[in-house]
């Protein structure tokens, strides 16, 4: 059964990711304003582990890499999105 603990879990895989992916890293560290200590200090915090699928869904590219790394299906993004907190109000427009 998928859960919060799941959702934290592939989020963290997500970022686990996004650190062997220097451009990926990049630009999600450019476009959320955090430095890699905060990886390091947030990685923990709901919010921020919503940021990372955020980032997954960005656009199809990326959400297709992620998903294959994670081995999930991409639309799983969209559901691991939701059992976040705060995840739930994303919103594409």
């Amino acid at each position: 059964m998928k859960n919060k603990e799941y959702a934290e879990v592939k989020a963290l895989e997500a970022l686990s990711w996004l650190s062997n992916n220097p451009d990926r890293l990049a630009d999600f560290l450019h476009l959320n304003g955090a430095s890699i200590s905060d990886i390091f200090e947030r990685s923990k915090d709901p919010e921020f582990l919503v940021f990372i699928i955020e980032y997954c869904l960005s656009s199809d590219e990326i959400a297709i890499e992620c998903s294959y790394a994670l081995s999930i299906k991409p639309e799983e993004l969209m559901e691991i999105l939701s059992l976040l907190p705060g995840g739930d109000s994303y919103n594409w427009t």
